[in-house]
């Protein structure tokens, strides 16, 4: 049952002209989506499902949005704070910088008059804190403090807890209209789904979707890659209309379409590395009975310890990459600030002062991510 109708908005079916045609992201842009889908949602329904159920997602995908640095095709993933397993608080951005949430300003008397501290995320915010130090202090000089204040890099001795939060309807409305819009370029109308329909349309209806963690239905599945995958597929044997969606190779929900599906067989798989913005050419073996499927509406599926293995089958991989990048950014920013600053011109032979003055230098700036280093290793012995 192939559908040749004008193309109607999923949501209010009012006809998408090209006016109002909203190009829908088939994965959310907020965690790294590419394709587009048209004649799918008009531009208000696009508008008014993005501001609850897409906003719902991403606020639970954010910490992994960030975490894996995705590469989205608008913006960056929102800086967010977090604890660390001693009680502070950092936080983090899209780029995989630390900042603290806030600037400290610390002033105490002494028996020499007032030592004042203070740490700040930039420059310009260190020139403004300074400046109103002045007005209560006007002996100082902020110019001259400014040009002995230094930017430096320092890591964080503590852990930061990532506590991940699933679920809810509202994003579970998400993977059913990630999933139709999928559908919706297979040329089989989204009319035909009848259950998605009422979950996405009516508020008291049943949900039909479920996490679903029983084996891992992703064929050919990539190492260490956080995948987003939607696959759809209909099968008239069974009446079905089944979805699949999964995000960051973590959170995998399976779902029951329709039950009343009497057309051609058809399948349709989309799958990207959301950290390049790439698409795969990946695979799902979606062959679930709907008893099955009801069972992981009902958490039957749900394995902890499997959510736990998945998650560690793409952070260990990626904290090893982070790692390595991290190693050659510090070395190649070393490199660059020592020779720029060691007095020695390009082309000229080094002097024995301006070789033990870039040593210094490169010390200078090695020297926390080095000491950070061995602060790890003594913690894992």
């Amino acid at each position: 049952m192939r559908s040749n109708l004008v193309s109607q908005c999923l949501l209010c079916e009012k006809v998408i002209s090209t006016e109002i045609d909203s190009r829908e992201h088939l994965i959310p842009n907020s965690i790294g989506g590419r394709k587009k889908v048209s004649g799918f949602l008009c531009v208000d329904c696009n508008s008014k499902s993005g501001d609850n159920w897409e906003s719902a997602l991403a606020r639970q995908m954010n910490p992994l949005s960030l975490f894996f640095r995705i590469n989205r095709e608008r913006g960056d993933a929102p800086s967010q704070k977090f604890k660390t397993s001693s009680g502070g608080e950092l936080v983090l951005n899209a780029d995989g910088s630390l900042d603290l949430p806030r600037p400290i300003f610390n002033e105490q008397k002494n028996e020499n008059g007032v030592e004042i501290n203070i740490s700040a995320r930039n420059m310009a915010e260190a020139k403004r804190m300074l400046k109103g130090v002045a007005r209560k202090y006007p002996q100082l000089d902020v110019d001259e403090l400014l040009e002995k204040a230094q930017a430096k890099s320092s890591y964080s001795q503590d852990p930061i807890k990532f506590n991940l939060s699933f679920g809810g309807l509202d994003a579970g409305r998400s993977f059913i209209k990630t999933a139709l819009a999928l559908l919706s370029t297979t040329g089989v109308s989204v009319r035909h789904c009848e259950h998605a329909i009422e979950f996405l349309k009516e508020e008291e209806s049943e949900p039909c979707f479920g996490y679903y963690y029983e084996k891992d239905l992703v064929l050919g599945r990539p190492a260490g890659v956080p995948v987003h995958i939607v696959h759809v597929n209909g099968d008239p044997d069974s009446n079905l209309i089944r979805g699949y969606v999964e995000y960051f190779g973590i959170m995998r929900v399976v779902m029951c379409l329709s039950s009343s599906y009497s057309g051609s067989a058809f399948s349709a798989t989309y799958s990207i590395d959301p950290t390049k913005g790439e698409e795969l050419g990946l695979d799902v073996g979606l062959d679930l009975t709907l008893t099955d499927i009801r069972k992981a509406y009902d958490y039957e599926k749900w394995d902890g310890n499997a959510v736990q293995q998945a998650m560690g089958a793409v952070i260990g991989p990626t904290l090893e990459i982070q790692y390595k990048e991290e190693r050659e950014r510090v070395l190649e920013e070393a490199v660059r600030f020592a020779f720029a600053n060691c007095g020695a011109k390009e082309g000229e032979i080094i002097t024995e002062e301006q070789y033990d003055r870039l040593v210094g230098l490169l010390w200078e700036k090695l020297e926390p991510w080095v000491l950070n280093q061995l602060i790890d290793e003594q913690r894992h012995y």
